[in-house]
């Protein structure tokens, strides 16, 4: 303060003299003026610089540490997906036409077989009269050719077997000379021709025990048949139904409207079972097990749920390179539906005895690590170390420091060498 009263006597008396020139001498007062207020302007600044500096602390950089003990050493596997429920169907019909009825509607429950929709069936039902038609003609046409064919293989046999009976009736009347030799000969003629006639229709090629001509028919009667069952079948299709139980979550059909083939018409949830899919990375998976069980805690009703791992996928996604996991929920509370966010948590013993600290706390630098430790004086000094096992969080220390000293495990990148720290102890999540 002395300094500054100093100064601004100088000034005055300054300014005293200045008055006089002035009042004789406008540019040397314009000039003075300038240089006055630099002058002044500079005094005040300098003042101010040497006041902060003199209020000015030194900083000092808090941090939280841990005292290195040998202890258990465990590695914590997150789940974390979306409720899936045991199915879930799309429902589309397999051929175009008007739907005439919508008999379900969002939110009804259905069970396996039940009727959601029924297509216009007018059209179909002639169809398959018409082909009912084409049938019964064609299996007609194949009755009355096999009839002919037995009826000429009996008539044939018949006339062969007479023939036959005469010819060996006029040889032994040609021995006694009783007929002439011209009629023994128009005997074996007659037995001859009656015989070509039986082997024309007996050695004919035979498809299921009918001959050619006749099996033919017997195919072309039972395409007509097929395509009467293909329309049946048809028919059947176009009476939309439910493939399981489940309840309705989706609904895209109206009375009247005319619809394409496969078009989306509802959707079947069966939240009868839920799962949990998640997937996890490959180090993760090697820990996981059927059978184990888990507790899923569902963010959105803020409950938790009993469950159990059910698969654990041998293979890897190609679209994230993990493994899936599903794990089945116990479906006892009404309010648990299919689509809502859940997590659990496994822990897994990766070492009964270890000295181990946050991941944070190790500092990479150079392809070294080092950890910070702090002191009986409470100043930090680095030290290399080597580094074991790790997990998500933590990561063993196998040299470089021992149990017992205190290694910082936050504000890492604040830290030097000397510098004296305030101690915040354990986190609360450590202790």
């Amino acid at each position: 303060m002395e300094k500054v009263k100093d100064i601004i006597h100088a000034i005055n008396r300054y300014l005293q003299n200045l008055k006089w020139h002035l009042q004789n001498n406008k540019p040397l007062a314009l000039l003075c003026v300038a240089v006055a207020g630099l002058l002044l302007f500079s005094a005040v600044r300098g003042l101010q610089s040497k006041s902060a500096r003199t209020d000015r602390k030194p900083v000092t950089v808090e941090a939280h540490t841990k005292v290195l003990a040998a202890e258990p050493m465990y590695k914590t596997v997150t789940l974390f997906g979306q409720t899936s429920a045991a199915a879930k169907i799309n429902v589309v019909n397999k051929y175009a036409g008007m739907i005439t009825e919508v008999q379900k509607d969002l939110g009804d429950r259905v069970a396996a077989g039940d009727v959601l929709a029924q297509q216009d069936l007018k059209d179909i039902n002639i169809q398959i009269d018409r082909a009912e038609a084409d049938f019964k003609s064609y299996d007609a046409y194949t009755e009355r050719y096999d009839a002919t064919f037995q009826s000429n293989f009996q008539k044939y046999q018949s006339d062969y077997n007479l023939k036959k009976t005469n010819f060996e009736r006029y040889s032994e009347l040609f021995k006694k000379g009783a007929v002439s030799k011209l009629t023994l000969d128009e005997a074996e003629q007659q037995m001859l021709n009656a015989k070509a006639n039986l082997e024309s229709l007996t050695n004919q090629k035979l498809y299921d025990g009918k001959p050619a001509y006749v099996a033919q028919r017997a195919e072309r009667a039972e395409q007509r048949r097929n395509s009467k069952l293909l329309l049946e079948n048809q028919r059947e299709d176009m009476t939309i139904r439910a493939p399981r139980e489940g309840i309705i979550s989706f609904r895209n059909a109206e009375a009247g409207s005319y619809v394409q083939a496969n078009t989306h018409l509802f959707t079947i949830v069966d939240n009868s079972s839920l799962n949990l899919d998640c997937y996890v990375s490959e180090y993760d998976a090697a820990l996981l097990q059927a059978g184990e069980a888990v507790s899923i805690f569902v963010e959105s009703l803020g409950k938790k749920y009993n469950g159990k791992i059910t698969f654990v996928s041998p293979d890897k996604n190609r679209e994230n390179k993990n493994y899936m996991v599903r794990v089945s929920l116990d479906k006892s509370d009404e309010q648990l539906k299919s689509g809502m966010f859940a997590r659990g948590t496994l822990r897994f013993l990766q070492k009964e005895k270890a000295l181990f600290i946050n991941r944070s706390a190790v500092l990479d630098l150079n392809g070294k690590q080092y950890v910070f430790v702090l002191g009986e004086d409470k100043k930090v000094h680095r030290k290399a170390v080597q580094s074991g096992i790790r997990n998500t969080d933590d990561v063993e220390i196998v040299s470089g420091v021992t149990a017992g000293e205190r290694v910082i495990t936050d504000n890492i990148s604040r830290l030097r060498d000397g510098l004296e720290i305030s101690d915040l102890g354990k986190k609360e999540e450590e202790k």
